[in-house]
């Protein structure tokens, strides 16, 4: 009874009895509000929870918010998570309101692309001025002006990622976040969730979609969370975390496959080129990895797959599929009669069935006319709603966060710092898998792509933090150096 009494007297003393009042009956009230709601609309008041969560985490921390934040935007076409004002818009929401705060707090030394790198800068600012410009010559300005506002959310996260992101641990944070999401898209995908259940398609013979909602997407995405997994092997010590990034390589490499996807196996080819040329200490061991990754997939396809997957990945015919090739002839001749400025931001569909009308052989004039679809190809798509001068920008941007990622990862390989060296290299591979995947869908407004743009350029800021370290202590006596003359026998 006396240690009680002490224990109350002791917490009289920290919280007035009016101020503790209070709070227990704001915490009591808020308990049964989401009592009463979680009956009611538990999927709301989840996502109400999970999103004051989000705030804490990104005032806190802006690094830990886009990460969250990165995990989100792999599941925002999951059914029940993907319609009206989604979470992912009120996760960006909030994520942009905590960059603000913190480049606008008064005495902070944040990180500012336009700061540290001016000409990225003003590549950046010059694609959406000219993108905004094409306003002014889009047939449709409601679409075009829906697609502007998507492009400004992309920028915008450029620059946020670029803040974020100041040293090794905030880059494992946002890698690990991006093999995390894409590893839960492919799950929800290969557990059926997102699978459409459409007449005359067999049990499991519909291409995996994942909660990205289209199989080439999963794809593109896939290509880059498994080049990073890979490189990240080589940088953990747990054995925990070493087990789960063998998982996701594992659901990564069997959902890919499952995708039947052209466009991200001829991907994992190109990174399997670059490798080559940019696995730097991985090189070697890297090889016969290639090599049994190589025989597995072709294993797959001709042991396991049903006869119309192989079918698929190996049959390139004129209209068939997707009808990726008429596609791409309507874009050229949208480019060759508007080959400076294009026909406007988000104008290409609009425009689109014009095209079946001309002199243009095509053979899937049901795309182009009853329901009209993307060009199936990025560089295509900008070149038809842009010109040539918005594929110049958008190439110079893709370009210059290159090359400031491959000179930040040569100076983490002077500095020592092996594992930000390993993971930059992986992310430079993987991202240059993405872009090759991008030759088959048109994802230039996809949130992964500013994401992995504004991280190459923050690898500058990872360098400048290694560089700045102080040097590493010898780990063994062999590392010692050599004492002076005459010192030896001391």
């Amino acid at each position: 009874m006396t240690g009680g009494r002490a224990t109350a007297e002791r917490l009289g003393a920290i919280f007035p009895f009016e101020e503790s009042a209070a709070v227990v009956t704001g915490l009591a009230v808020a308990v049964a509000v989401l009592g009463a709601g979680a009956v009611i609309a538990p999927v709301i008041v989840l996502a109400g929870v999970l999103g004051l969560v989000l705030v804490a985490v990104c005032l806190s921390n802006l690094a830990a918010g886009l990460a969250a934040f990165t995990v989100l935007t792999f599941l925002d076409r999951i059914p029940t998570l993907g319609t009206g004002i989604t979470s992912v818009k009120l996760a960006g929401a909030v994520l942009a309101a905590s960059w603000l705060l913190t480049v606008l707090q008064p005495g902070g030394d944040s990180k500012l692309l336009v700061r540290q790198h001016p000409a990225l800068t003003a590549v950046a600012f010059g694609l959406i001025v000219w993108t905004m410009a094409s306003l002014l010559w889009a047939p449709d300005e409601a679409a075009a002006a829906s697609v502007e506002f998507r492009l400004l959310q992309g920028m915008l996260l450029l620059f946020i990622a670029f803040s974020a992101i100041r040293e090794r641990k905030h880059l494992n944070w946002v890698i690990g976040a991006f093999i995390a999401g894409a590893t839960l898209s492919a799950v929800v995908g290969l557990a059926g969730y997102t699978s459409p259940d459409r007449p005359g398609v067999p049990p499991g013979g519909e291409r995996l979609t994942g909660g990205i909602g289209d199989p080439n997407e999963l794809a593109a995405i896939l290509v880059p969370a498994l080049t990073f997994a890979a490189f990240a092997l080589a940088t953990v010590r747990s054995l925990l975390l070493r087990w789960a990034l063998l998982a996701s390589i594992v659901v990564g490499a069997l959902a890919l496959v499952r995708t039947e996807s052209r466009g991200g196996l001829l991907a994992m080819g190109v990174v399997f080129v670059a490798v080559l040329f940019l696995g730097g200490p991985v090189r070697a061991r890297a090889v016969p990895l290639i090599l049994t990754s190589v025989c597995a997939g072709l294993a797959y396809y001709t042991l396991v797959a049903p006869p119309e997957a192989l079918a698929r990945v190996s049959e390139f015919r004129a209209g068939g599929g997707s009808g990726r090739t008429d596609l791409w002839t309507v874009a050229l001749e949208v480019f060759r009669d508007h080959p400076l400025g294009g026909v406007g931001i988000g104008n290409f569909q609009v425009v689109e069935p014009l095209y079946a009308l001309r002199d243009v052989s095509i053979s899937r004039a049901d795309l182009i006319v009853g329901r009209t679809v993307v060009v199936h190809n990025t560089y295509l798509h900008i070149l038809a709603e842009l010109g040539l001068l918005g594929l110049v920008f958008f190439g110079a941007l893709i370009i210059g966060a290159f090359g400031v990622g491959l000179r930040a990862t040569r100076t983490l390989a002077r500095s020592g710092d092996r594992d930000a060296e390993m993971l930059s290299r992986g992310l430079l591979i993987g991202t240059i898998g993405m872009f090759a995947a991008f030759f088959f869908i048109s994802a230039q407004y996809e949130k992964q792509l500013p994401l992995l743009l504004g991280v190459l350029a923050a690898l500058s800021s990872v360098a400048a933090a290694a560089r700045a370290r102080p040097e590493r202590m010898p780990a063994t006596v062999a590392e010692l150096p050599p004492l002076p003359p005459g010192h030896e026998s001391a």
